[in-house]
Protein backbone atom coordinates (compact mmCIF):
# COMPACT_ATOMS: atom_id res chain seq x y z
CA UNK A 1 0.00 0.00 0.00
CA UNK A 2 2.88 2.35 0.80
CA UNK A 3 4.29 2.07 -2.73
CA UNK A 4 0.88 2.68 -4.27
CA UNK A 5 0.43 5.85 -2.23
CA UNK A 6 3.94 7.06 -3.10
CA UNK A 7 3.20 6.51 -6.79
CA UNK A 8 -0.14 8.28 -6.41
CA UNK A 9 1.56 11.30 -4.86
CA UNK A 10 4.16 11.27 -7.67
CA UNK A 11 1.33 11.18 -10.23
CA UNK A 12 2.53 7.76 -11.50
CA UNK A 13 -0.22 5.29 -12.35
CA UNK A 14 0.00 2.15 -10.25
CA UNK A 15 -2.39 -0.77 -9.87
CA UNK A 16 -3.48 -1.65 -6.35
CA UNK A 17 -6.85 -3.36 -6.50
CA UNK A 18 -10.34 -2.74 -7.70
CA UNK A 19 -12.60 -2.02 -4.74
CA UNK A 20 -15.71 -4.12 -4.50
CA UNK A 21 -18.74 -1.96 -5.42
CA UNK A 22 -20.81 -3.98 -2.94
CA UNK A 23 -18.43 -3.18 -0.10
CA UNK A 24 -18.31 0.49 -0.99
CA UNK A 25 -22.12 0.60 -1.13
CA UNK A 26 -22.40 -1.30 2.16
CA UNK A 27 -20.01 1.16 3.81
CA UNK A 28 -22.06 4.05 2.45
CA UNK A 29 -25.29 2.53 3.78
CA UNK A 30 -23.76 1.75 7.18
CA UNK A 31 -22.37 5.26 7.58
CA UNK A 32 -25.74 6.77 6.61
CA UNK A 33 -27.46 4.62 9.24
CA UNK A 34 -24.90 5.48 11.90
CA UNK A 35 -25.07 9.20 11.19
CA UNK A 36 -28.89 9.46 11.34
CA UNK A 37 -28.40 10.49 14.98
CA UNK A 38 -25.61 12.38 16.66
CA UNK A 39 -22.74 10.09 17.67
CA UNK A 40 -23.05 11.30 21.28
CA UNK A 41 -26.62 9.92 21.36
CA UNK A 42 -25.38 6.54 20.11
CA UNK A 43 -22.68 6.40 22.78
CA UNK A 44 -25.23 7.36 25.45
CA UNK A 45 -27.62 4.62 24.28
CA UNK A 46 -24.83 2.04 24.47
CA UNK A 47 -23.86 3.22 27.96
CA UNK A 48 -27.50 2.93 29.09
CA UNK A 49 -27.88 -0.53 27.56
CA UNK A 50 -24.59 -1.61 29.10
CA UNK A 51 -25.73 -0.39 32.52
CA UNK A 52 -28.97 -2.38 32.18
CA UNK A 53 -27.09 -5.51 31.19
CA UNK A 54 -24.67 -5.13 34.06
CA UNK A 55 -27.61 -4.63 36.45
CA UNK A 56 -29.21 -7.83 35.08
CA UNK A 57 -25.94 -9.70 35.62
CA UNK A 58 -25.84 -8.46 39.22
CA UNK A 59 -29.53 -9.32 39.73
CA UNK A 60 -28.73 -12.88 38.62
CA UNK A 61 -26.17 -13.03 41.42
CA UNK A 62 -23.22 -13.09 39.04
CA UNK A 63 -19.99 -11.18 39.53
CA UNK A 64 -18.29 -9.34 36.71
CA UNK A 65 -14.70 -10.13 35.84
CA UNK A 66 -13.91 -6.40 35.88
CA UNK A 67 -15.05 -5.63 39.40
CA UNK A 68 -14.41 -1.89 39.23
CA UNK A 69 -17.13 -0.12 37.17
CA UNK A 70 -14.48 2.30 35.83
CA UNK A 71 -12.74 -0.69 34.21
CA UNK A 72 -15.86 -2.15 32.57
CA UNK A 73 -16.47 -1.79 28.85
CA UNK A 74 -19.78 -0.51 27.46
CA UNK A 75 -19.69 -2.95 24.55
CA UNK A 76 -18.98 -6.18 26.42
CA UNK A 77 -19.65 -7.79 29.77
CA UNK A 78 -17.62 -10.65 31.18
CA UNK A 79 -19.17 -12.53 34.08
CA UNK A 80 -18.03 -15.33 36.34
CA UNK A 81 -20.17 -18.44 36.30
CA UNK A 82 -21.29 -20.21 39.46
CA UNK A 83 -18.90 -23.04 40.39
CA UNK A 84 -21.60 -25.58 39.47
CA UNK A 85 -21.88 -24.30 35.88
CA UNK A 86 -19.37 -25.00 33.14
CA UNK A 87 -19.13 -22.68 30.15
CA UNK A 88 -18.75 -25.74 27.91
CA UNK A 89 -22.21 -26.88 29.06
CA UNK A 90 -23.94 -23.49 29.08
CA UNK A 91 -22.68 -22.00 25.80
CA UNK A 92 -24.25 -24.68 23.53
CA UNK A 93 -27.58 -24.35 25.37
CA UNK A 94 -27.60 -20.60 24.85
CA UNK A 95 -26.47 -21.06 21.25
CA UNK A 96 -29.42 -23.34 20.48
CA UNK A 97 -31.69 -20.54 21.67
CA UNK A 98 -30.00 -18.08 19.32
CA UNK A 99 -28.03 -16.37 22.07
CA UNK A 100 -24.32 -16.03 21.37
CA UNK A 101 -21.93 -15.81 24.28
CA UNK A 102 -18.24 -16.63 24.18
CA UNK A 103 -15.97 -18.42 26.58
CA UNK A 104 -13.29 -16.66 28.54
CA UNK A 105 -9.95 -15.85 26.98
CA UNK A 106 -7.82 -14.87 29.99
CA UNK A 107 -5.67 -17.98 30.34
CA UNK A 108 -5.69 -18.05 34.15
CA UNK A 109 -9.49 -17.88 34.51
CA UNK A 110 -10.80 -18.79 31.03
CA UNK A 111 -12.96 -21.68 32.24
CA UNK A 112 -14.56 -19.63 35.01
CA UNK A 113 -16.32 -16.92 33.01
CA UNK A 114 -18.20 -16.12 29.81
CA UNK A 115 -18.33 -12.97 27.70
CA UNK A 116 -21.20 -11.20 26.03
CA UNK A 117 -20.82 -8.47 23.43
CA UNK A 118 -23.63 -5.92 23.40
CA UNK A 119 -23.33 -3.42 20.56
CA UNK A 120 -25.49 -2.14 17.77
CA UNK A 121 -29.17 -2.48 16.98
CA UNK A 122 -29.72 -5.74 18.86
CA UNK A 123 -28.48 -4.55 22.24
CA UNK A 124 -31.83 -3.35 23.62
CA UNK A 125 -33.98 -6.22 22.34
CA UNK A 126 -31.63 -8.77 23.87
CA UNK A 127 -32.04 -7.71 27.51
CA UNK A 128 -35.22 -9.62 28.35
CA UNK A 129 -34.06 -12.71 26.45
CA UNK A 130 -30.78 -12.80 28.39
CA UNK A 131 -32.52 -12.93 31.76
CA UNK A 132 -35.03 -15.55 30.58
CA UNK A 133 -32.43 -17.84 29.01
CA UNK A 134 -30.08 -17.71 31.95
CA UNK A 135 -32.74 -18.30 34.58
CA UNK A 136 -34.15 -21.20 32.58
CA UNK A 137 -30.88 -23.13 32.57
CA UNK A 138 -28.88 -22.17 35.64
CA UNK A 139 -30.06 -22.56 39.14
Amino acid sequence: MYLVMKNYEAKKPSYFATPSPQLVRALHTALNQILTKPIADRFAAHRQASDKIKQAVTALGLQQVAGNPDDQAHGMTAMYLPDSVKATDLLPILGKKGVVFAGGIHKEIATKYIRFGHMGVSVVSFLSLFSYQYHGHVG
